[in-house]
């Protein structure tokens, strides 16, 4: 087939400078044209898809995911932990909670105001993050405390834990996750002690949370503070998700139930208003809800498993 001589210098560009290695320059000197039509006829090339560049990595798929949810919900930064048919749940997890170490440990920034949230991802993280030195960091639990039985879940224990790696200084948070009642929750909320916990909760720049799926998995249904007659309830409400002291729909709003009006801690409201909220999860069953809080613009940075991206693409 004869083929024009505008489609031979074409072909001619994209083999010296995908198949030979040559620079532009080199190539717009030996074809005498100038540099920036060289430019034009390599960027035509992959148009006509005369030129197809493959990524040849076993984790490209997971990366080209991530960098189409960032466009996609305009976040800060999406990283997605590959999955495998070797790899077990927990594994997974395991990873996903690496994968958060490695972004925090970069983002740490000398004097920070970090705030915790509780969970079994975040003690994951807390359990993998290093000994570094970071004395000007102040760390903040962003939700209440829970009965020791559990105390590996709660906020204030997993701050402290992080605090001792970082050798960073932390606060407290002096009052239940789940107060007995309605009224006690109130009575709380107007002592000094929590007034200072939410206040520094909420002047934090970066917050640290795990997201949970009340009809499958989430840390109020493991401390048994989610039920039967919660979950009935939660389904009948449209309820997708919880995070921190917050239950929402999918639209990733706040859903006030008898629980949630029982709840202590920062609220989707709060977190709207912090600069990067960094969640953290792994398993298909949180999708919708992580789906739910990037419709709200809740989120700025995500790390999660490739199950949960696949559902967000």
């Amino acid at each position: 087939m004869r083929i024009t001589e505008d489609r031979r210098n074409l072909l001619k560009a994209a083999t010296m400078y995908y198949s030979e290695g040559k620079t532009q320059a080199e190539i717009a000197k030996k074809m005498n044209i100038s540099r920036p039509v060289i430019s034009k006829m390599l960027q035509l090339a992959r148009q006509e898809g005369i030129v197809e560049i493959y990524v040849k990595d076993e984790n490209a798929h997971s990366i080209a995911l991530a960098l189409e949810i960032e466009k996609k919900y305009q976040l800060n930064d999406v990283i997605v932990v590959p999955k495998s048919i070797e790899f077990s749940k927990s594994t997974i997890k395991h990873n996903v909670a690496k994968a958060a170490v490695s972004y925090l440990t970069t983002h740490l920034t000398k004097d920070a105001k970090i705030g915790l949230s509780w969970g079994t991802t975040i003690a994951e993280v807390i359990d993998e993050m290093p000994y570094l030195s970071k004395p000007g960091i102040t760390i903040h639990p962003l939700v209440g405390g829970i009965q020791s039985q559990h105390v590996y879940l709660d906020a204030n224990h997993l701050t402290f834990l992080l605090a001792e790696k970082l050798s960073a200084q932390c606060s407290y948070f002096y009052a239940p996750a789940l107060a007995d009642t309605i009224e006690l929750k109130e009575l709380l909320a107007e002592s000094t002690v929590v007034e200072t916990a939410m206040s520094d909760a909420r002047k934090v720049e970066l917050a640290v949370i795990g997201v949970g799926n009340p009809l499958d998995n989430t840390t109020w249904k493991e401390l048994g503070y989610i039920g039967k007659k919660e979950l009935t309830q939660a389904k009948k409400q449209g309820i997708v998700g919880d995070a921190v002291a917050s239950l929402f729909d999918k639209t990733g709003q706040t859903v006030v139930t008898d629980l949630t009006k029982r709840m202590m801690g920062m609220t989707i409201e709060d977190l709207v208003q912090i600069p990067n909220v960094v969640a953290i999860a792994s398993g298909s069953t949180k999708g919708t809800s992580i789906q739910a809080l990037l419709n709200n613009h809740v989120i700025n940075t995500l790390i999660i498993d490739q199950s949960i991206a696949e559902q967000l693409y």
